[in-house]
């Protein structure tokens, strides 16, 4: 028999906040992290703006040795990870340790790392690069030092689907779970890569929006006048547990996660698909998981990076998927406070979108103000709508066509 999956625990480290309660009133409340870019000079960039994690200080969290050697996105996927254990109640004892799984995704990984130790080389030559240089760039050393960090013997990777990879991660490891090879496991995704070369690239692609006055106001998604999106960092995780262990263990439980999916445009490395097949498949694939009626889903977190196609696509594929009933299905998008967290993002929305089950209040997509008839669904625009929910879907699009979707189910009993 499967085994059902929920929801004990979350940790988040984003511009809005630098834990999960901060952040969560952050988001319903209104509040923007967007702001001036100050990692580095931005002066020659035609929108110098990001959405920065503000007074982080990991040494409250991180013993000083292991963390002189993790680059910014282990950093926050540690800290958060250790919130979202706290959180949950869990202790990893000597006997659990091998049923505990970590799946943090990433994007770019150590971005910071690789751009530091590069500029070592040419200057100094390669007899001073760092032995601890490889352990730190690859994509998956933030699921590896969660891991250490935690004494998890579990599954241990990190999924690089681009943005989809946090969502992807706790697709998975609800998976790992369900089929019985782990009984715990701490998903999600981070991010740290507003470094000048990507964000000189993400202008190059034409999807960064103009700067606005005032810059809170610069990411618009589903507006008719959308531009783009502001690049953002953090991290967001998750503990997934059986349900049996963790009411055997009287634990709190936020949300049960009872569907999700995976698919591919197998068409642009950079557009969307304009008929958004592939977000199309993991959508349904979450819904023919679950085995729910899909009019039990009452609110689905979008992508939303306020591009122009992007956002019409997932809005068409909303349609497509629930008929007559997406009249009657809420949407939103956080980006708009946050800035594109990357593989952050991913795993955020599904926090948020937990968040929403558990306290009946779906967060606003902010800057909402001129109507898009392509975008015709209710976008929750400005202010957070108390609703009660029975189930919601989160959704993720990732650069080269990577798609996911979670589904999660209020927890009632």
């Amino acid at each position: 028999m499967t085994r059902r999956v929920v929801v004990t625990g979350m940790g988040a480290v984003t511009p809005v906040g630098n834990d999960l309660r901060t952040t969560w009133e952050g988001l319903v409340s209104g509040q923007s992290g967007i702001g001036p870019l100050t990692h580095f000079d931005a002066s020659a960039l035609r929108t110098p703006l990001s959405g920065e994690v503000k007074g982080f200080d990991p040494t409250a969290h991180i013993d000083p040795k292991p963390l002189k050697h993790m680059d910014p996105n282990v950093q926050f996927a540690v800290v958060a990870a250790k919130e979202a254990l706290a959180d949950s109640g869990l202790t990893i004892t000597e006997d659990l340790r091998d049923r505990v799984g970590v799946v943090v995704g990433s994007g770019g990984g150590g971005t910071s790392t690789v751009l530091r130790w590069y500029d070592v080389l040419l200057a100094k030559g390669p007899r001073r690069v760092s032995p601890f240089f490889m352990a730190n760039f690859i994509t998956d050393a933030a699921s590896g030092h969660v891991a250490i960090q935690l004494g998890a013997r579990g599954p241990n990777y990190s999924p690089t689907s681009a943005c989809a990879s946090g969502a992807n991660a706790v697709g998975d490891g609800a998976m790992h779970i369900r089929a019985g090879k782990a009984e715990v496991m701490v998903v999600g995704g981070s991010e740290a890569v507003l470094q000048p070369l990507f964000h000189a690239c993400f202008e190059a692609m034409r999807v960064v929006a103009p700067a606005g006055d005032p810059p809170s106001t610069t990411m618009r998604p589903f507006d008719r006048d959308r531009a783009g999106f502001v690049p953002g960092e953090g991290a967001a995780i998750m503990v997934l547990e059986s349900l049996e262990g963790a009411q055997a263990r009287g634990a709190r439980i936020y949300a049960e996660v009872v569907g999700s999916g995976s698919g591919s445009d197998a068409y642009d490395m950079a557009a969307p698909d304009p008929k958004g097949v592939g977000l199309r498949n993991s959508m349904e694939q979450s819904l023919v998981e679950a085995g729910i009626d899909r009019s039990r889903v009452g609110y689905v977190n979008l992508h939303g990076t306020a591009t122009p196609i992007g956002d019409r696509v997932e809005v068409a594929v909303v349609r497509e998927v629930f008929g007559a009933a997406a009249d009657d299905v809420l949407i939103s998008s956080i980006k708009a406070a946050t800035g594109h967290m990357m593989a952050a993002s991913g795993a955020l929305e599904v926090v948020a979108t937990t968040m929403a089950l558990a306290k009946g209040v779906i967060p606003p997509t902010l800057n909402y103000a001129t109507p898009d008839p392509e975008c015709d669904l209710d976008c929750v625009p400005n202010e957070a709508r108390q609703v009660a929910l029975e189930a919601a879907m989160s959704v993720s699009v990732g650069l080269g066509g990577h798609n996911a979707a979670v589904l999660l189910k209020r927890w009632d009993d």
